[in-house]
């Protein structure tokens, strides 16, 4: 009986299985490192038999019909290697490895499909084939001497069969062929002409891949013989062949050429594909000039990049009638080329069709293409940040008529021209100072309406560069920088068309007409230039003025020369004179500024450039006070800046001035007030110290407002005014005449005319009303109509002099009404800018207390402050005064206290103090009234520490009228606060 023999296992080599599975990893570096282990363990070697080699190409060749992600690409890498090694130039040889012939004959062995098998394995074998003929192209093992021609020639017949056979591979074949076309640049002729020939034996010559292919072979290899009878001039892109390539590079079926039965039909693509097809590379790059094309006296016969995109993208992938899927190509073409345009040709890639599309489909989230054109916004924008000189030819293209709209932000509800101009700090604005200066006077348009717009917009736009732009704050940074020429620069445009006939001094020849500038606009730009100074001189920069003078003389230069257009400012010549003085007294202040050094002198005179500028812009804003202000600016500072006397004789007319600044409501007045006010704080006397007093002391109705601003003209035609306003009327009077004796009644007045002031509520006017009514037309008024039983027949008619002189009656209780009405909103005005009018006070008054806490003259705005907060019927004006209170108590501390030469006057502030501490108020007024009287008691304690006893008796005087008499209304707190400053005084 025989032995059984037993099974033996056979040998694996676990490495390569290793290897082989690395070649399909999808990081790339996992693959480039197994192909480097395959190529020095298996290949470089010695030990290698050609048998093992052989099963090592059959195995490479194999995993490219893989369906596994990455697997062609690492499995083509290693085939690409292991050829060049092996049957390359420098090859070594192996015996009993395959030669050429039997390469071919393996590779088409084993991506050779048979039998039924599914789709998809099929694919998977047709792309392991396709790869398979890169990687011998690649490694140029086909074009030795000692190889024949007809192995090349079998390699382009199964690509070219691909090609014709599946559609969906026709790209991936014509790539092939279009790099094999570079590597034979240096090689033998032959190799590159058979690749024409088949190219068109095979009717692929007027196809895409055709066209990429011919231009590259006609790049490579001029010499190569194209066929007669494909292109005009042999050359697709020759200027008659513009329809043909249009349609081609958009696969249009009436593009493709018709089958003659000679030769392969070609079908045509299937599915559209989102990646953009490599012949569009291949065209730009073609046709794309590195430098703007110099005039010529004979046209070129080759078709331009301009007429190219416009007949070939625009016409059709941004045509109207195109597919959402054409579109789309047509985005990520233009994303493709706005990175990589050439300067000169940016420009040309904002084409109409593409704009239109661009605008609609950024216009709302719901469009189909929103992503993606919000992506060639980000890219447009990324294109104009990282290249200066293109800020002003984008925003040409996307401002100006006919196919950009100053609009563009708004309609597109994108940020595109916004985030543009922010980048406008680091470039001179000269170039985008003459598009907008353009764009204004050529809006767009046909109506004066429509224009008007459109400047806003650009005015908005301008002012925005302004509100973005980083200031440094030193003086001697100011002159060369970037972003300080462009604020001047964007200045002097407004004050153009602000305060100028520039239409007149236009002699540009541009085709589009011009639409007069409306005064509308023109107050538009002088309220631009308002809100650019003020957000300027709210900046943290060591000389505010600086740009306010800038503005003034590019004015004044502009006025100087008529050829730049008249000046618009009518006037007499006493304002003409005025106007020149202020300009003679402001350039002698200027040239003094410039010879001080860093000090209070200096901030001083700035301070009166910026009064000067800011007042002589207001005279060409033709606003009726500011001639009157301006003179007397110039009879308060002519002559009179070098002295320190001086300056204080005029502190009082120059509040005063500061005071009709805030009264406006302009927030570049309030800034400005606070600059000079900064400035001149040390120079303060009694008299403007009052000035700031009496504004607070104005009561917040109508009378306080005519009061204040003098119009008389207003008091006397309130005679017709409604009973509850005769009632303040008396009210007011009783309280003027008595406020001096500061009696209980005055206050009581005070309160019950406050309250007087707003007691005709809306329910009782519409009660009012709804009874007038009722009594013309003979009715109940309200729902007694309802439920009365009339008596009389209300179904009776009228007759006509009747029905007049019911609507007479009626006319006439409408217009009764209507005055009711108009004078509620009157008061409610007057109260608004009274109001507003004290917060301004209060925010000067806060910083004298802060600069001149310590001046004794300070003092005398306690009791004023006082009064505000409990008289006041605006929780604003009274939670300012506050404020104001405590951080002036806080401030009056230890080596601050104020010290004063006389210690009476202290103590009749103290008293006065107290007595406002008797009324009725809130429990803040209260915390004020304590902190008000113990800074009082501070100040008299460092004046001499004896008066703190007559500073008892006062406080004990207090509290005996607090325990006796029944009007004080003091608070138990104020009391409290004493005993605590008396325990940590005694410790």
């Amino acid at each position: 009986m025989s032995k059984k023999r037993c099974w033996e296992q056979p040998a694996v080599d676990t490495q390569l299985i290793e290897i082989y599975e690395d070649l399909a990893n999808v990081d790339e570096k996992i693959r480039l490192k197994a192909a480097y282990a395959l190529l020095t363990n298996f290949v470089s070697g010695e030990k290698a038999t050609g048998v093992q080699l052989n099963e090592i190409l059959r195995r490479l060749i194999r995993g490219l019909c893989s369906g596994r992600k990455a697997a062609r690409l690492g499995f083509s890498i290693a085939l690409t290697e292991l050829l060049t090694e092996l049957l390359g130039p420098n090859g070594k040889g192996v015996e009993g490895f395959h030669n050429i012939s039997g390469l071919l004959e393996t590779w088409k062995a084993q991506t050779h499909v048979s039998g039924n098998v599914s789709g998809q394995e099929e694919r998977d074998h047709q792309f392991g084939r396709l790869f398979g003929a890169e990687s011998i192209i690649k490694s140029e093992i086909l074009f030795q001497r000692k190889v024949d021609i007809e192995a090349w020639n079998q390699v382009l017949d199964c690509i070219y069969e691909l090609a014709i056979r599946k559609s969906w591979l026709r790209e991936e074949c014509g790539f092939i062929l279009f790099t094999s076309v570079h590597i034979l640049r240096d090689k033998d002729l032959t190799y590159s002409q058979l690749i024409i020939d088949k190219l068109y034996s095979n009717g692929l010559s007027k196809t895409t891949e055709g066209v990429a292919i011919w231009i590259a072979a006609q790049t490579e290899s001029p010499s190569l013989k194209f066929p007669s009878g494909i292109w005009h001039r042999e050359n697709p892109l020759d200027r008659k062949e513009q329809s043909r390539l249009a349609g081609i590079m958009n696969e249009s079926p009436a593009a493709e050429p018709a089958w003659d039965g000679s030769g392969p039909k070609v079908p045509r693509k299937g599915a559209w594909s989102p990646n953009m097809h490599f012949a569009w590379d291949v065209i730009l790059a073609k046709l794309l000039p590195v430098e703007p094309a110099a005039p010529k006296s004979t046209k070129s016969k080759r078709i331009s990049f301009v007429a190219f995109w416009e007949r070939c993208v625009d016409d059709n992938l941004f045509a109207a009638s195109s597919s959402e899927e054409r579109k789309f190509s047509g985005f990520v073409l233009f994303q493709r080329m706005i990175t990589k345009a050439p300067v000169h040709i940016v420009p040309d890639l904002f084409t109409k069709n593409f704009m239109r599309c661009l605008k609609n489909q950024l216009a709302s989230s719901e469009r189909y293409l929103h992503r993606t054109a919000a992506r060639a916004a980000k890219a447009i924008v990324a294109r104009a940040c990282t290249h200066p000189s293109l800020r002003s030819l984008i925003l040409k293209a996307l401002l100006s008529n006919p196919n950009g709209d100053v609009s563009f932000d708004k309609v597109t509800k994108t940020k595109t021209v916004e985030k543009i101009l922010s980048q406008c700090h680091d470039s001179p604005f000269e170039q985008l100072g003459n598009l907008y200066d353009g764009l204004i006077l050529r809006p767009g348009g046909r109506e004066e309406k429509e224009a008007a717009l459109r400047r806003l917009v650009l005015a908005e736009q301008l002012a925005s560069v302004v509100r973005g732009l980083h200031l440094k704050p030193t003086l001697q940074d100011l002159g060369p920088s970037f972003p300080h020429r462009t604020i001047r620069d964007i200045l002097s445009l407004f004050a153009k068309y602000a305060y100028f006939d520039a239409e007149i001094a236009s002699n540009d020849q541009d085709s589009e007409p011009k639409i007069p500038i409306s005064q509308a606009s023109r107050q538009m730009f002088r309220s631009r230039i308002s809100y650019c100074l003020s957000h300027l001189i709210a900046q943290p920069i060591e000389d505010p003025a600086f740009f306010p003078y800038s503005l003034i003389c590019a004015i004044q230069d502009r006025e100087t020369n008529p050829s730049l257009g008249p000046l618009l400012l009518e006037a007499d010549k006493g304002v003409v004179e005025i106007v020149q003085r202020a300009r003679e007294t402001l350039g002698k202040v200027h040239s003094r500024a410039q010879d001080l050094g860093p000090g209070a002198q200096l901030d001083y005179f700035r301070s009166i450039i910026l009064l000067y500028c800011l007042t002589i812009l207001q005279v060409y804003n033709e606003d009726p006070e500011a001639v009157t202000m301006l003179a007397e600016i110039n009879d308060l500072f002519q002559g009179k800046l070098h002295s320190k006397g001086s300056r204080e004789q005029g502190a009082a007319a120059l509040v005063e001035i500061l005071l009709s600044f805030i009264s406006k409501p302009s927030q570049l007045f309030r800034r400005l007030a606070q600059q000079v006010f900064t400035a001149c704080a040390a120079n303060l006397d009694v008299d403007s110290i009052q000035s700031m007093i009496k504004v607070l002391e104005t009561k917040e109705n109508l009378f306080g407002q005519a009061e204040m601003f003098d119009q008389d003209d207003e008091v006397d035609g309130m005679s017709d005014i409604s009973d509850v306003e005769e009632v303040d009327v008396v009210d007011a009077e009783s309280t003027s005449s008595s406020a001096g004796d500061g009696s209980e009644d005055s206050d009581a007045n005070d309160t019950s005319e406050s309250s007087n002031e707003d007691s005709s509520s809306p329910d009782d006017e519409v009660v009012a009303f709804d009874a007038k009514l009722a009594q013309a037309l003979g009715t109940r008024p309200g729902n007694k109509d309802l439920s009365a039983e009339d008596s009389s027949s209300s179904d009776e008619d009228m007759d006509d002099e009747q029905m007049a002189a019911l609507d007479e009656h009626l006319e006439k209780v409408f217009r009764e009404r209507k005055k009711v009405t108009s004078r509620k909103k009157e008061r409610e005005d007057a109260k608004e800018i009274i109001v507003n009018f004290k917060c301004r006070v209060l925010e000067l008054l806060d910083i004298y207390v802060k600069q001149q806490h310590s001046n004794s003259l300070a003092l005398s705005l306690l009791v004023p402050i006082l009064a505000a907060i409990r008289t006041s019927t605006s929780p604003l004006v009274s939670s300012k005064a506050c404020s104001l209170m405590r951080e002036y108590a806080k401030l009056c501390k230890g080596d601050c206290t104020p010290k004063v030469g006389d210690a009476d006057t202290v103590f009749e502030l103290l008293k006065a103090v107290h007595t406002e501490a008797m009324k009725e108020g809130s429990n803040a007024y209260a915390s004020a009234c304590s902190q008000a009287s113990l800074l009082l008691v501070r100040v008299l304690v460092a004046h001499d520490r004896e008066c703190l006893r007559r500073v008892v008796r006062i406080y004990g005087e207090t509290q005996e009228k607090a325990l006796f008499d029944s009007s004080c209304r003091i608070k138990t707190s104020f009391f409290t606060d004493w005993q605590n400053w008396c325990t940590s005084a005694r410790k």
